[in-house]
């Protein structure tokens, strides 16, 4: 593929994109159609069917799309510590509220939840090392579904309450709690 088709590919990408949280504003996303996606995006079905197999690949992109975000100021910012990593999940999906909530209306938070567990040894190497990662191959896929699991289980609650605690207050009590001899 030639660079203009590959530039042409990825912005119809993106329009689909765009055209399902749009129409998840008014669907639930098991009622959205690929017409409904391919007239929002003002894009025709054959497009769509050059890009993806079916709507749940497009979630996919958006998924994708948002890891290469967050991976992205993870590099940019040099975070190399763990709770520099939860206040910048956190400060990450404050900045996209919207987003949350549909994902939350339209049941797909355990599907986020799964993309995020798939990419955490990746994160885990890019803030540590690859080499730390080898040396702790053992316990590292524990360590890393209770730390990612535990983190998208308070975004989930924190949508649950309209996202009304600010990021860094959020992050500040979750430290609190894991340092508290009390609790």
């Amino acid at each position: 593929m030639n660079r203009t088709n590959r530039r042409i590919a990825e912005e119809s990408k993106q329009k689909i994109g765009n055209a399902l949280f749009t129409l998840m504003k008014v669907y639930h996303f098991r009622e959205i159609t690929v017409t409904q996606l391919t007239q929002e995006a003002e894009l025709s079905r054959k497009t769509f069917y050059r890009l993806f197999n079916d709507k749940d690949e497009v979630l996919n992109i958006v998924f994708d799309t948002l890891f290469c975000e967050f991976f992205a100021q993870i590099k940019t910012r040099n975070i190399r510590h763990y709770w520099d990593l939860v206040q910048l999940y956190f400060d990450f999906w404050e900045s996209r509220k919207e987003m949350l909530f549909l994902l939350g209306k339209n049941d797909l938070l355990g599907r986020m939840f799964e993309y995020v567990y798939r990419s955490a040894e990746k994160i885990f190497i890019a803030v540590r090392t690859s080499e730390k990662a080898e040396e702790f191959a053992e316990p590292l896929p524990y360590l890393l579904a209770y730390s990612v699991g535990g983190m998208h289980s308070m975004l989930i609650k924190w949508v649950e309450s309209g996202i009304t605690v600010p990021s860094s207050v959020l992050t500040a009590q979750l430290k609190a709690g894991f340092t508290s001899p009390e609790l």
